[in-house]
This record gives C-alpha cells, structure tokens and sequence, in this order.
C-alpha cells in the first residue's frame, strides 16, 4: 500500500520529532561549562551546591573542584581524580568512589552512608564529622585522613592502611577492621562497640555497661 504524499510527511514529521526529543535527552546537561558525563574533564570547576544526583562521572578529571553541599547521591564516581576536592557537607550517600583519588580531600561534613569507597586513596583527607554508616572503605588508603568525630557506624575496613589516622572520637561500633594497618593512628576517645578488630579479635570496650 502506497502512503500518500501528506501521509508521508507526517510520517517524516513524526520521526523527526522522536529523533530530536530522544538526542535532547541523551544530551549531558552542562553546569559552569563542565558536561556532567563520564570521563569529563573539569578540573578546578565550580559545582558548589549542584545537583548532580544519578550522574555518571566514572574517570572524570575533577581535581580541585569545588563541590561542596553537592547533591551526589547514588553517583557513579568509580576511578576519578578528586585530589584536593572540597566536597565538604556534599551528599554521596550510595555513591560508588571505588579506585578513585581523593588524596587530601576536604570531606568534612559529608554524607558517605553505604558509599563504596574500597581501594580509593584518601591519603591525608579531612572526613572529620562525616557519615560513613555502612561504607565499604575495603583496601583504601587513609593513610594520615582525618576522621575525628566521624560516624563509622557498621562500616568496612577491611586491609585498609589507616597508618597514622585520626580517629579521635571516631564511633566504630559494629565497624570491621579485619587485616587493617592501624600502626601509629590516634585512638583517643574511639568508641568500639561489637568492632572487629585488625585481629579479628571483637573489641567492645565502648559499649554501654547492662544493668
């Protein structure tokens, strides 16, 4: 059957229409002139308080960037270059950081529930205050990082370096800690509570006393 020349326009104008609403919504949406995208290569940008929630960045170049109070949650940021980022009071609940370098990292205040941070570098990074209820922090380097006050409630370290850590005040209830280097980190005031230690051995020193 033979489309008449009216039904063919319509059928080109249809198509056309899917063509140019499907490209617009593929299309990376740009903040500050940085493509939100993977390996996108924005370092130094400007993405203070953005919401960057769902994105792909996975082996993006952000180094230097200034991402604090970023909405992050459920990112995928998996084997990027965040040194010396800010991404203080940033929310990356659920994030996947894994491989990546975050080395020097201002992570103060930030939102890291469930976040996969295993074999990232966070060498000498400030996560001071910070939420890493739940986090797998597994074969990551936080070799001198600064988690003082932070929330490791039920997180995971397990053959992490945390050679020289602050954990001053750090709550390590129900944390495992199997394998982990913990040779000269400051423990003053951290609270163990059904914490798996390097040993393996189960530390509850912190928990509260039963009467």
């Amino acid at each position: 059957m033979k489309l008449k020349t009216s039904e063919k326009y319509s059928v080109l104008l249809l198509l056309l229409t899917f063509l140019l609403s499907a490209s617009t919504a593929d299309a990376a949406p740009t903040i500050n002139g940085c493509q939100i995208k993977r390996k996108t290569n924005c370092p130094g940008i400007d993405l203070a308080g953005a919401n960057l929630s769902n994105s792909n960045l996975a082996g993006s170049d952000l180094a230097g960037a200034n991402l604090a109070g970023a909405n992050l949650t459920n990112d995928r940021i998996s084997e990027a270059n965040l040194i010396n980022a800010n991404l203080s009071r940033a929310d990356l609940s659920n994030v996947n950081l894994s491989d990546s370098y975050l080395t020097g990292a201002n992570l103060s205040l930030a939102i890291l529930k469930n976040a996969n941070l295993s074999n990232a570098s966070l060498a000498g990074a400030n996560l001071s205050d910070s939420n890493l209820n739940g986090a797998n922090l597994s074969l990551t380097n936080l070799k001198g990082a600064n988690l003082t006050d932070a929330d490791a409630t039920n997180a995971v370290f397990i053959i992490s370096s945390l050679v020289g850590t602050n954990l001053t005040r750090t709550n390590l209830t129900g944390a495992t800690l199997v394998g982990s280097d913990l040779r000269n980190a400051t423990l003053q005031d951290t609270l163990f509570c059904k914490t798996t230690m390097p040993d393996k051995s189960i530390n509850n020193s912190s928990c509260p006393v039963q009467r």
